[in-house]
């Protein structure tokens, strides 16, 4: 089974206008919302292309209970772990070109919240499942959480995908889990070095030095326009991106690792599975907001991605 564990996750609310005007009022045309935060949109992007997850979140107050309601909708299995505090909402205001992303912090997550969690793990997860953990950390959490959440979960055998940034991801990772996708900037900042983005070997000869340093298995190296890489000792992959129409970048990342996942999950090769993450990225940019990519997209897309293997550097 695979789970997703989202500690900050929010309420993406949407305001599509024309133009946003200094001093004057500016009319909101449509309102949407989402529910957000990685975790929650891996496990929603993994119904989306017919597989099952449990997505495994902090929800409070009535931001919470509307998220627990679209995933209802969605048909996304979760389990919550409530708080008292109220869930953060995002505002986006989308303008046809440009957004402007107003993020809250997130309410601040008390001791026994997070005890509540390690309880809620240790009767959901067992051995041999595959546990995503991604995005950033509330308040009140210790930046050694995910350290500490990675050494719990490797105790019950699991499978980790680690998906995070900024001293989160450098903490974290130190506790070795299975797989990281950072993108390219997140990569930067583990290395404290700038690496052109179409230099693939020396992207794939640092991939290495980071996997042999922190005992990871592989890296899922988001680029962007520029495509990604999976890197391992045993093998390096290399797709470039497909031209689509761009409506929204937001969740592309997580798309990309939810296909990977599902289909490593469910027996697929490397190689197939890697072709399916790079459509699923791809096809997810082509929905508007946080509405990630679409199963009929992704299919169509699916003979567009030529995977390159690039052999071992």
């Amino acid at each position: 089974m695979i789970f997703t564990i989202t500690v900050n996750p929010c309420l993406d609310r949407y305001l599509y206008i024309d133009k946003l005007l200094l001093e004057d009022t500016t009319r909101v045309k449509v309102t949407k919302d989402y529910p957000a935060g990685k975790g929650i949109d891996v496990s929603r992007v993994i119904k989306e292309l017919d597989g099952n997850s449990v997505a495994i979140s902090f929800l409070g107050g009535d931001n919470g209970r509307k998220i627990e309601e679209m995933l209802d909708k969605e048909g996304v299995i979760y389990t919550a772990v409530r708080t008292t505090k109220e869930t953060r909402m995002n505002t986006i205001l989308q303008e046809k070109k440009v957004q402007y992303r107003l993020s809250l912090p997130g309410p601040k997550i008390s001791k026994s919240d997070l005890n509540q969690l390690y309880e809620t793990l240790k009767l959901l997860i067992r051995d041999n499942d595959t546990v995503v953990i991604s995005g950033s950390l509330p308040q009140g959490v210790p930046t050694t959480f995910y350290a500490d959440l990675i050494s719990f979960l490797k105790t019950k055998n699991t499978l980790i995908y680690f998906d995070s940034d900024g001293d989160n991801l450098k903490t974290g990772i130190a506790s070795s889990p299975d797989c990281i996708k950072p993108n390219l900037y997140e990569f930067q900042r583990i290395l404290e070095k700038n690496i052109d983005a179409n230099n693939k070997k020396k992207l794939s000869e640092y991939g290495i030095k980071i996997i042999e340093k922190y005992g990871l298995k592989e890296i899922l190296l988001t680029l962007g326009s520029q495509g990604a890489l999976l890197i391992s000792k045993e093998i390096v992959l290399y797709a470039s991106s497909v031209q689509v129409p761009v409506k929204s970048a937001v969740g592309s990342g997580d798309s990309f690792l939810a296909a990977y996942v599902l289909k490593r999950e469910q027996g697929a090769s490397i190689e197939e599975a890697f072709k399916w993450a790079n459509a699923s990225g791809n096809a997810s940019v082509m929905t508007p907001g946080t509405e990630l990519c679409h199963k009929k997209d992704v299919l169509k897309l699916l003979e567009k991605v030529h995977v390159e293997n690039l052999g071992i550097y």
